[in-house]
């Protein structure tokens, strides 16, 4: 902080010294002008021409600096017939570039280009390529000053492609940077210009880091400069701030006139956005005070300063003087402001109202213009969203008719195992009852007579399983007229499910449970099956229907149970009766717990079945007004829940 005030403080007593001596800084030029001539005379008399031009090129560039325009333009002419004489060709073609900054300087743009198309010609005339370079670098700074920023930038191109394996000409290329930022910044495109401004910071870092001599200062100057405008145009006005301070510290270290004019000119603009016209006034007097050129940007600002004061008639006549001036970097704005002005001082009544006039038929036009591209926009936007709507339909429809696909593939491989399997046994039994060489026991006869019922039912129940799917998928609703109660249903669905064959018997806690445990006699099964809370509850359903979901939970946990216990119980309420299947079989993934209630879907494709009892006992729940699910908070095997309604 203490860093940042003494150097404010000393830019600022630059400033004062300037106001007070308005000779200082020519003073200053021709002191350093005539260094340069003793060195060129000291060369003279020691025959070192080599030295003698870097002295003379050093002449020129000392003018820039110090903002001579007008003398720069005739220096270069006296200086290019000497480097043209001793063939020094990289110094001739520098010196011609800056005669023409020097003509573009002074706002005569049409000699500018004149003299730079004769540079570029005159190079390619000798196949030299800075020459070539120096002459697309100008006219690149000469459609910058025209605000024709895309012409600007690729010529600059042009410029930075042929100088790239130039190693040594840092500074060169730094001046691109610049120039390309002052081409965004032109154009408003603040975030490209402060993009260009990091790369252009890398670059320098890379090429010069922080060595302290006035050639390196004066490309960091620039860069910050750069950097400050960009953050001013996007209204981060403590990041321009900071930049500003850096860009200080460089300018008093270079302490040319030139660099204090752009930085003069930046301040301009930060206090100019921050709304202090009378601080953003000060400094358009400080570059005024820095050069003896006019600039007309750093008029333009004045004039704003100027009507934020209440200052319209002096803002006026500056915005009429550039508005005169073709050749004006912002003629069009200057335009725009003073027909605002000659319309507060009704300059002229007639051109009021023609203006008026026309500006209400392209505030219309603009509006419809505005207008119609919101339309147009709103209805991309809109199509653009159903068609991403129809594209994720569509995806998930294709993943969908994937699964579908792989789940009807295993469907018919299963279905054929289970049907095949009974299948088989029947045919196998059926030849041999009906063989005529075939005598066999009784008992024998009865065992075989039972074994074709048993899987003549197998394949029933399969087919009939086959049915009940065929209206899974439907919405209609089953009737209820059947009035029951639970013990029934309960009782009913062990005997279907035949749970009972493959279990031994646990225990029957309810005084009003019918159902005789005594039945279980399968002693050597390692699985208990327990029968709790099962109370006498009356209620009207579809006892077909209920029976058959409740069996189905019923021979899934026995299925997936292998040792341990399943229990069934029973709560209610008045609305609704809870059946509640519990085991402490394989359970189900977390992953899983939905995809079990799919069609065909298994958890365990080596294990019998076909992938559908689950999908039809929810249906039925559903399609009887109840519901079914797992309970995803049981992690001892599963939990189904079946609900019923009472009435």
């Amino acid at each position: 902080m203490t860093r940042r005030l003494l150097l404010m403080t000393g830019l600022l007593i630059g400033c004062m010294m300037l106001y007070a001596d308005p000779t200082a800084g020519e003073d200053a030029a021709k002191a350093a002008l005539a260094k340069i001539d003793e060195q060129i005379a000291y060369e003279q008399r020691t025959g070192d021409t080599e030295k003698e031009g870097q002295a003379r090129w050093q002449r020129i560039v000392t003018l820039k600096n110090f903002s001579l325009t007008k003398k720069q333009e005739e220096e270069a002419g006296v200086q290019m017939e000497w480097f043209y004489k001793h063939g020094q060709w990289d110094n001739y073609y520098r010196t011609w570039q800056l005669k023409a900054n020097a003509l573009s300087a002074q706002g005569k743009l049409q000699l500018s280009l004149q003299e730079t198309q004769r540079m570029l010609d005159d190079a390619k005339e000798r196949n030299n390529k800075l020459g070539r370079a120096m002459a697309y670098k100008q006219i690149g700074v000469i459609y910058l000053n025209m605000k024709q920023t895309e012409p600007a930038v690729e010529a600059l191109q042009h410029y930075a492609e042929l100088m790239k394996d130039e190693e040594d000409d840092f500074s060169s290329l730094s001046s691109i940077y610049y120039r390309m930022a002052k081409a965004y910044d032109y154009d408003k495109a603040y975030d490209k210009e402060l993009q260009l401004t990091n790369e252009w910071y890398d670059f320098l870092y890379s090429k010069v880091g922080k060595v302290k001599v006035a050639d390196v200062r004066e490309c960091w100057h620039a860069c910050y400069l750069a950097r400050a405008a960009a953050f001013i145009g996007l209204n981060r006005l403590d990041e321009a701030s900071l930049a500003l301070d850096t860009a200080a510290h460089h300018a008093h270290l270079i302490n040319r006139t030139l660099s204090f004019h752009h930085y003069y000119k930046m301040q301009a603009r930060y206090y100019l956005a921050r709304g202090d016209a009378q601080k953003t006034l000060i400094y358009t007097d400080s570059v005024s005070m820095t050069t003896s050129e006019r600039d007309d940007h750093i008029e333009e600002i004045r004039a704003q300063a100027l009507m934020m004061m209440g200052q319209d008639a002096e803002a006026a006549q500056i915005y009429q003087r550039l508005y005169h001036e073709k050749d004006s970097l912002f003629g069009r704005d200057a335009r725009q402001h003073l027909d605002e002005l000659n319309t507060l001082f009704q300059v002229d009544e007639l051109k009021m109202e023609q203006q008026r006039t026309r500006f209400l038929y392209t505030l219309l036009a603009a509006s419809s213009i505005v207008l119609a591209l919101l339309l147009l926009a709103l209805y991309g936007w809109r199509n653009a969203v159903r068609q991403k709507k129809a594209n994720e339909e569509l995806r998930i429809a294709n993943e969908r008719a994937k699964v579908s696909s792989k789940m009807k593939s295993e469907f018919i491989r299963n279905i054929t195992h289970e049907i095949r399997t009974p299948l088989n046994i029947v045919s196998g039994f059926t030849q041999i009852l009906t063989s005529n060489d075939m005598s066999l026991p009784e008992e024998e006869k009865r065992d075989i007579h039972e074994r074709v019922i048993e899987n003549t039912d197998r394949i029933t129940e399969i087919v009939d399983r086959m049915l009940e799917l065929s209206n899974a998928s439907s919405e209609a609703m089953i009737e209820r007229n059947d009035k029951t109660n639970t013990v029934d249903i309960v009782s009913q669905a062990i005997d279907h499910s035949k749970i009972t064959l493959h279990t031994r018997p646990g225990r029957s806690t309810s005084d009003t449970d019918d159902i005789q445990l005594q039945r279980f006699k399968s002693a050597d099964s390692t699985v208990v099956f327990e029968v709790n809370q099962i109370q006498m509850v009356h209620l009207r359903t579809n006892i077909l229907y209920a029976v058959r979901a409740l069996s189905q939970l019923l021979e899934n946990a026995f299925k997936f149970t292998h040792e341990g216990s399943i229990t069934l119980s029973m709560t209610n309420t008045d609305s609704k009766v809870r059946f509640t299947v519990e085991d402490t079989g394989i359970g189900i993934p977390a992953d899983q717990t939905e995809h079990i209630f799919e069609e065909f879907f298994q958890l365990d494709t080596f294990t019998d079945g076909i992938g559908i009892g689950l999908t039809v006992a929810r249906s039925i729940a559903r399609r009887m007004g109840g519901d079914l699910w797992l309970d995803t908070s049981y992690k001892d095997g599963s939990r189904f829940i079946l609900e019923l309604l009472r009435n």
